[in-house]
């Protein structure tokens, strides 16, 4: 066999290994809501949505601080140049979501850390809880505890779970689709 046949008899060899591992590491799921749909997405991941905020551009002006006529009383109106710095809103923040490597349960105030690749099921529980925000903001207020059953077989329990803004990524056959971990009662991995 000549040296080049050999380079692409192992380049195939590597490209038939890296695709069956790639078809072993299939994420797939099965999502039920708390309203009692099912969902069940190929392709699943556990991502989580997130925001820098870009600080102003400061060019070295004047001080950021608003300008006062008297001893403590601040100028409504000012220079030019002064409302164009209040005005000014700056950079718009930048958005991003990356995939989650681990989920945080806690339970009694220690926090356990649980990699998604050993986790097999997740049971979510909500309880409502009296919100001091008004309606509009927050309608309904929930406390979330998880029940993590892992590969081996093996329970953990958190009286107290908060996943912010992660979601369930997958693909159906409509397309692709988000479900929001609040609306999730339990979802199951199969690998």
């Amino acid at each position: 066999m000549s040296r080049k046949a050999l380079h692409i008899a192992i380049g195939l060899a590597v490209l038939a290994a890296t695709v069956g591992s790639a078809r072993a590491q299939t994420v797939t799921a099965e999502v039920q809501t708390f309203a009692g749909q099912t969902y069940r997405l190929t392709d699943a991941s556990l991502e989580v949505l997130y925001t820098i905020v870009v600080p102003k551009n400061n060019d070295g002006g004047p001080s950021e601080t608003a300008p006062t006529t008297g001893a403590r009383t601040p100028m409504l109106f000012g220079s030019a140049a002064a409302i164009g710095r209040f005005l000014d809103k700056g950079p718009d923040p930048l958005l991003g979501r990356r995939q989650s490597e681990t989920l945080t349960l806690r339970k009694d105030g220690v926090e356990i850390r649980v990699p998604l690749a050993e986790l097999s099921a997740l049971s979510l529980t909500r309880e409502r809880v009296r919100s001091g925000l008004p309606p509009h903001v927050a309608p309904e207020h929930y406390r979330y505890a998880a029940t993590a059953l892992l590969h081996d077989g093996s329970r953990l329990e958190g009286d107290y779970v908060n996943l912010g803004t992660t979601f369930v990524r997958g693909r159906m056959a409509q397309g692709s689709i988000d479900i929001p971990w609040e609306q999730i009662e339990t979802v199951r991995f199969t690998r």
